[in-house]
């Protein structure tokens, strides 16, 4: 890397890089490769959490630790060059600025975006991880957030792991509510956007339940 630059180094050699040491039979390398190997690259390894990465021979508590805080760095850079003066105010917008975070999760996670007076994004926030459920989340823990940020509106986006973006009847129920609640609270409920690998679809445009109008649409890059 001093020679060359770090540029001129492979995924394997970076990894190996943070990594340090190998394993009783394994080099440095060979354990880089075996770990880029078993979640399918650099993606995949951004999306493993401590456990699976502990699953591998050789990957101790702090190699799993260390490797789970780089990717949460670059997590963070990310998000930081995506977000910066970003305004979303069409789900499409919703539907790019996430899409890596719902990339081939096979869980539902649910974000809250908060957004100032123009509607430009002040954070992202994981709220939940998990099938939705009005009896699991609360209006309350939505607008607790909401309101530390000092939002002026709010977005709710999650992922439906199957594909599938057609609205559950939970989805529709919490959404009720959550509209609900910010038209009380005085925080303006701006979308619920459902979002798959390949599309998204707009809550807010079925009416909040009961509309037949539906905002489906294929994803762009």
């Amino acid at each position: 890397m001093l020679n060359k630059g770090a540029e001129s180094l492979s995924d394997t050699e970076l990894l190996a890089i943070v990594l340090r040491t190998g394993g009783e039979n394994n080099s440095v390398l060979e354990l880089a490769g075996k770990i880029l190997k078993k979640f399918g690259g650099l993606k995949g390894l951004l999306n493993a959490d401590i456990t699976q990465i502990q699953t591998l021979k050789d990957v101790g508590t702090t190699k799993a630790v260390t490797l789970k805080a780089v990717c949460e760095i670059a997590l963070r850079i990310s998000m930081e060059e995506k977000s910066g003066d970003l305004s979303i105010r069409k789900p499409e917008e919703v539907f790019r600025f996430l899409k890596k975070d719902f990339f081939e999760k096979n869980k539902e996670y649910l974000y809250l975006l908060s957004l100032d007076s123009r509607n430009k994004i002040i954070s992202k926030d994981l709220i939940s991880i998990g099938t939705l459920n009005e009896t699991l989340i609360h209006p309350r823990e939505i607008f607790k957030t909401a309101l530390l940020k000092n939002a002026a509106g709010i977005i709710l986006a999650h992922n439906h792991p199957s594909g599938d973006t057609s609205p559950s009847m939970e989805d529709l129920k919490v959404t009720e509510q959550v509209a609900k609640a910010g038209n009380i609270i005085g925080v303006n409920f701006i979308d619920h956007v459902i979002v798959s690998n390949t599309g998204f679809l707009s809550i807010k445009s079925l009416g909040i339940p009961g509309s037949n109008k539906l905002s489906r649409q294929k994803g762009g890059d």
